[in-house]
């Protein structure tokens, strides 16, 4: 309290600006339909997909996974980032092992304090042969890992949110391709 006056935090205060900004940041993650059909086609055919996130992520990733499970069949799996070696890379195929080719792997790399480790995560399962799409507000961590990554806006504690519009846009794009 300042003078009888309670001031909100920082953090509340970068909390209530980022959700201002939320229908803006909403509006721009939509011109990616395009691409996000171009990824649908990808998926398309294939046996499974996973989907990887960390930190806010992970709840994206989470849903994205029951998105594409409940509108296109297809079997699909959130993880942690960190919890790649604990499952999902044994299940990696690459185009020379795998039924339907590459196992596809959304990779939400988002500029956050999480950053390195999800792109170290990301360099291991391309090595592996997996046909890897990034979503990032920061083109430069997808460098070397998606040459076409799905960009979303970048807005503070909510940017995480953003990525959730892709991900449904590409469930939509799939379940009208099956």
């Amino acid at each position: 309290k300042v003078n009888g006056i309670t001031q909100p935090s920082a953090e509340a205060e970068l909390l209530k600006e980022s959700l201002m900004r939320l229908p803006i940041c909403c509006g721009m993650a939509l011109k990616n339909r395009d691409q996000c059909r171009a990824v649908a086609e990808r998926l398309d055919g294939k046996e499974h997909c996973f989907i990887l996130g960390k930190g806010f992520g992970e709840p994206v990733a989470m849903e994205g996974a029951l998105k594409i499970k409940e509108m296109c069949y297809l079997h699909a799996e959130g993880y942690s980032g960190g919890a790649l070696k604990h499952g999902p890379f044994a299940l990696i195929e690459n185009d020379e092992n795998g039924k339907q080719g590459a196992t596809p792997i959304i990779m939400l790399i988002l500029d956050d304090n999480h950053a390195h480790h999800m792109r170290t995560a990301a360099e291991e399962v391309r090595a592996r042969g997996a046909d890897v799409i990034v979503i990032t507000d920061n083109e430069d961590l997808a460098d070397g890992i998606d040459e076409n990554p799905i960009l979303i806006p970048s807005n503070g504690p909510m940017t995480a949110l953003g990525a959730v519009l892709p991900i449904q846009l590409i469930a939509y794009e799939l379940a009208m391709l099956r």
